[in-house]
């Protein structure tokens, strides 16, 4: 019995890897940084940070990804930790309807000492709503961070537009 398990472990162990590597599928849309900030978001603490994202040629709905690279100047006061992140609004809003979305962050808390990078991941899904320019939408996040000595707070704002084919970006 010992031997018929191990031939059919070791069986099935060749097929996994036949199949090749087991990982999930990538988002459906993946979006470009097409802008940062640079900002002394504590006395003495100065973040750049990835702030605005296109993602071109966005089908009508879907789901997205884009990484937030976050970095604390070598001069700053003090380390940074970046607890959550927060959508806080999804425009335009034609005929007082605005786009379905929703949003998350992994790679958080994120915590950053003067001179360092590091970076978390937001992905979620979207609808487009039709405008006068073509279908759009426009989410808006909300980083929420504390100094790791001050623990005062500081807010981080990210957006990710959203195009579908033909439409241009403002």
């Amino acid at each position: 019995m010992p031997i018929i398990r191990m031939v059919f472990l070791g069986l099935f162990t060749v097929g996994l890897f036949a199949l090749g590597p087991m990982t999930p599928a990538l988002a459906q849309e993946q979006c470009q940084s097409v802008d940062t900030s640079t900002e002394e978001v504590l006395p003495g603490v100065t973040l750049t940070w990835d702030s605005s994202f296109l993602c071109a040629n966005a089908p009508d709905e879907g789901s997205y990804q884009f990484t937030v690279s976050v970095t604390n100047h070598a001069g700053s006061d003090e380390g940074v930790r970046i607890d959550d992140l927060s959508l806080v609004n999804a425009t335009p809003k034609p005929r007082g309807q605005g786009p379905d979305a929703t949003g998350t962050a992994t790679g958080l808390p994120l915590e950053l000492a003067p001179g360092e990078t590091g970076s978390f991941v937001v992905s979620g899904d979207y609808e487009l709503v039709e405008t006068d320019e073509g279908k759009k939408a426009n989410l808006h996040f909300i980083a929420d961070g504390v100094g790791t000595t001050s623990g005062a707070p500081f807010e981080l704002g990210i957006n990710a537009h959203f195009r579908a084919p033909g439409v241009a970006a403002e």
